[in-house]
């Protein structure tokens, strides 16, 4: 079975969980027995040994050459008109295109080429901007597709703020493909009531995580650490900075959470455009002392952070699925998390919470803080179950529908 995937993002040059989780997947695939052609948007340094990577860097006669921007686009904004924003413009071929949308449609003007090239049996399209990818993949090659759905525009953004154009990519994506694998029952919902899916033509694969990449055991960060030895507490948000992750209700949380335990150090992992608003709310608030921002890390720094911490916190506003709790769990830090995520429905030893409740998600947190059996138990417990949510578990649900597909497509085979 060969199967040709798009992405947008890989590790290391991933702005957010997308790229995390397209990594997971294909190398889960890979050792399943599934040969994988992997395209990305832009040459970058990659390593994934598991599969092949091609990159949509080519010049291609008969597609006009124009301008383009420097630089690696994320899609990750709060506000939807920055996605047509760019910083600069250059001739080089090789380089972006003048806004979000341009570079989407040159990468499907590469999948169609890509798909007169390769052999294959199924395509499979991760998120959005990889949609026009597959679907005219689709076209050329007439084999099956599948929309994988990490996020919606629903997720990213307000009802009365959802971009309009992400929308109707989006809603192409649903209607074109052949199936829709969602990674949460929560984001399932969304698909049928916001954009008319079927609920036959939808599957749930849930995220996993790889623990091997996360039994290293580093030694706590200098800082963190020397505040946890004098006996204070240290309570974790790890996101993009952004609408939909929720950050304005953790700082709602901790400024009520500081009232009963004043010293607990909150630290916000992390970057997006809403980082300057969150940190002026933090000093309206007067707790801008108790609020460390640490910025986007990842890797040994990112290991650190989740074990130097006692709780993480991830109050998403409207969270597909969610990996960052399993992250922690996988460190024995418990976790908080919102109940409008999809991660909710897999992880049972979590205390849960609606997102826009801060009073009760500080209650739970206090709770927490305050009881050393109530967090060994959620750690404890939560690490058997996350040791059951894997990469593995989810690329044979993946190889079941891939073989399904090409018997419909393929009858006779």
């Amino acid at each position: 079975m060969k199967v040709l995937m798009f992405g947008w993002e890989f590790p290391p040059h991933n702005a957010g969980g997308l790229g995390v989780a397209c990594k997971g997947l294909s190398e889960a695939l890979s050792s399943a027995g599934i040969e994988l052609v992997f395209a990305l948007p832009k040459r970058m340094e990659v390593s994934a040994p598991w599969c092949r990577i091609v990159f949509a860097d080519k010049t291609y006669k008969g597609f006009d050459k124009t301008l383009y921007a420097q630089g690696f686009y994320s899609p990750y904004r709060t506000d939807p008109s920055s996605l047509h924003k760019y910083a600069g413009v250059t001739e080089e071929w090789n380089t972006l295109g003048p806004s979000l949308f341009d570079e989407v449609r040159r990468y499907a003007f590469f999948a169609g080429t890509l798909a007169l090239e390769e052999s294959f049996d199924v395509i499979h399209a991760h998120d959005w901007l990889s949609i026009p990818a597959g679907l005219e993949a689709k076209r050329i090659s007439g084999k099956p597709l599948i929309v994988h759905i990490h996020a919606t525009e629903f997720d990213r953004a307000h009802a009365d703020r959802v971009n309009e154009e992400v929308y109707a990519i989006e809603r192409a994506g649903v209607r074109g493909a052949d199936h829709i694998i969602a990674v949460s029952n929560y984001t399932k919902r969304i698909l049928i009531d916001r954009y008319g899916a079927s609920p036959e033509k939808i599957t749930v694969v849930h995220n996993g995580i790889n623990m091997d990449e996360w039994l290293v055991i580093p030694s706590y960060d200098t800082v963190l650490r020397a505040h946890r030895e004098a006996g204070g507490k240290v309570v974790l948000f790890v996101g993009r900075i952004t609408l939909q992750k929720g950050p304005d209700y953790f700082i709602g949380m901790a400024k009520r959470v500081l009232e009963y335990e004043p010293n607990t150090l909150f630290v916000i992992s992390g970057s997006g455009d809403m980082e300057r608003q969150i940190i002026e709310h933090a000093a309206w608030l007067k707790i801008g002392s108790h609020v460390l921002f640490a910025g986007f890390l990842r890797g040994e720094e990112l290991r650190r952070m989740y074990m130097s911490a006692d709780v993480l916190v991830m109050p998403s506003v409207s969270e597909p699925f969610g990996i960052v709790p399993l992250e922690s769990i996988a460190h024995g830090t418990p976790v908080i998390i919102s109940k409008q995520s999809g991660v909710s429905e897999v992880l049972k030893s979590a205390l849960k919470v609606d997102f826009w409740d801060t009073e009760e998600m500080a209650n739970k947190l206090i709770s927490a803080l305050r009881h050393d059996a109530l967090r060994a138990t959620l750690a404890t417990e939560g690490l058997t179950e996350v040791q059951s949510i894997t990469w593995h578990k989810a690329a044979h649900t993946c190889i079941d529908l891939y073989h399904r597909l090409t018997r419909l497509f393929n009858p006779a085979s």
